[in-house]
């Protein structure tokens, strides 16, 4: 991420509550993206990976039926319906034809000490039943982002209690939020947004982070690729989105991509899309 300065200035996304791209009701059958800051749920047909890790942490539901995993390149294979994986650990899935659902979350500092679980038994317990009932929405399309949020916290909830976020915001840095997502076009650093809150550097990136779980770089990533999902939903191609989002080429968005949700973002035109803009 660039780290100042200042990129050109591109067109705001209209204000939404939130945004849909559909599938083309002749394609065969496609996933579901919904995304916001930091969290991302995805429902669908089970893509297998090569060993892989990423920033976020990502829980793996099983909808139809079990899958495999593996934790790094050698590790033995398990069958399960629910896993758990630690920021940053490498792992590996089988689908096997089956209808996986994903969310990735990026956590606070203090909870990226969290163990994976190839078997973490999430699906057994009686509150994520709501959950089971949401991801089946999903893959019917009749989940709205605003239903899809509320699954993502309660599979979340499931699986780690302790990974609760704040429910507000300090008002400083709600001011500071509320600037990023008026200029979505501009890079900008740490001082500059402190300077703008009357806090200093260090001061406002330590409560940055306290309370949007995120280092300010990464949070502005996710401003970045929420940005290029919507240029994709918009129809443009992969290259248009990248340079609209502020990367300075495909490969920097594709390494961005797949670094946070462990595929490449050519799979987005694989998906039906919904998400929240910038302060939507």
């Amino acid at each position: 991420m660039p780290s100042s300065g200042c990129c050109r200035t591109r067109p705001r996304i209209p204000p939404a509550r939130w945004w849909t791209w559909p599938a083309a009701a002749d394609m065969p059958q496609r996933g579901s993206l919904f995304l916001w800051h930091g969290r991302a749920l995805v429902v669908g047909p089970g893509i297998d990976s090569s060993p892989h890790a990423h920033f976020a942490m990502q829980l793996t539901f099983g909808i139809d039926k079990p899958f495999r995993v593996r934790l790094g390149k050698e590790g033995a294979w398990t069958e399960t319906r629910a896993a758990l994986f630690a920021p940053n650990q490498a792992h590996q899935l089988d689908c096997r034809d089956s209808l996986l659902a994903h969310i990735f979350v990026e956590l606070p500092q203090r909870q990226k000490t969290l163990a994976s679980q190839v078997e973490a038994g999430y699906e057994r317990q009686p509150a994520f039943a709501p959950v089971a009932a949401a991801i089946d929405a999903a893959r019917h399309g009749a989940l709205d982002i605003d239903a899809a949020e509320g699954a993502l916290q309660q599979w979340l909830a499931c699986a780690l209690p302790s990974a609760s976020t704040p429910a507000g915001y300090d008002e400083r840095i709600g001011k500071a939020l509320a600037w990023i997502a008026a200029h979505p076009a501009e890079a900008c650093t740490g001082a500059q947004l402190a300077e703008r809150v009357h806090l200093s550097e260090s001061r406002f990136t330590h409560l940055f982070c306290q309370q949007t779980g995120l280092p300010l770089t990464r949070y502005l990533l996710w401003t970045r690729l929420l940005d290029a999902v919507a240029a994709v939903a918009r129809g443009e191609n992969m290259t248009q989105a990248a340079h609209r989002a502020g990367f300075a080429d495909l490969a920097h968005m594709s390494r961005s991509f797949r670094a946070t949700f462990g595929v490449v973002p050519s799979e987005l035109h694989k998906m039906t899309i919904a998400f929240k803009p910038p302060g939507g």
